[in-house]
Order: structure tokens, then sequence, then C-alpha cells
């Protein structure tokens, strides 16, 4: 008999990526668990169900602040765009990776308008 047993955790559960052909319906907005300050172009997340920290570039930043519930994932490419001397397509790589990876982490939700 062993010592501990292995359950499976809720992070073990694959997470939906974002599928990029529904950008312009799908919104991303922070859990409710979630804190974040933003200083000097970078942003400090607060996962408080966990008491995990995360830093954000300033790209990360910028897409943060926009993760409000109320941009579409376009709009927030847009955003990148406006920000930063960067071609769409990579805007786009950017966002859906950065995007992805907070999702998978429990930070982001989410959701089709």
């Amino acid at each position: 008999m062993s010592d501990s047993q292995q359950i499976p955790a809720v992070s073990d559960v694959p997470i939906p990526a974002i599928d990029r052909t529904l950008l312009d319906q799908t919104i991303l907005r922070p859990s409710p668990d979630v804190q974040g300050t933003t200083m000097d172009g970078e942003t400090v997340l607060l996962d408080l169900s966990s008491g995990r920290y995360y830093t954000l570039n300033r790209l990360g930043s910028v897409i943060w602040e926009h993760c409000t519930g109320q941009c579409t994932m376009t709009d927030i490419q847009a955003a990148i765009c406006d920000r930063f001397d960067v071609v769409p397509e990579r805007a786009l790589d950017d966002l859906v990776n950065l995007a992805n990876e907070l999702v998978q982490e429990g930070l982001l939700q989410q959701e089709r308008r």
C-alpha cells in the first residue's frame, strides 16, 4: 500500500484552446480569484486561490488590460498592432499563445459573444 494516492487535479482536465476561427466572438475576462496591478509597463497577477504570482511583460500587460470582458480577441489584436510596431499575424500569434497560457493557468476565462 502506498503512502499517498494520486487524485487528478482539476488542472489536469484539458481546457479548450482559443479557437482562431472565432476571434471576433471570443472575449476574455480575468478569473474571479485573480488580482492584477500594473507598474512601469509590467503587470503582476496574484491568483488568490493558489497564492501564485505571475509577471507579464509590456506586451502581456497590454493584452491583460484589454481582457475586461468587453473586447473581442480581434479588438485586442488591433490594440497590439496600434501599440507596437508588429504585423497582424505576429500580434495574433503572441495574443493567442499568451491567452492560452493564462486560460490554462486559470487566470483568464474565455467566453463567446
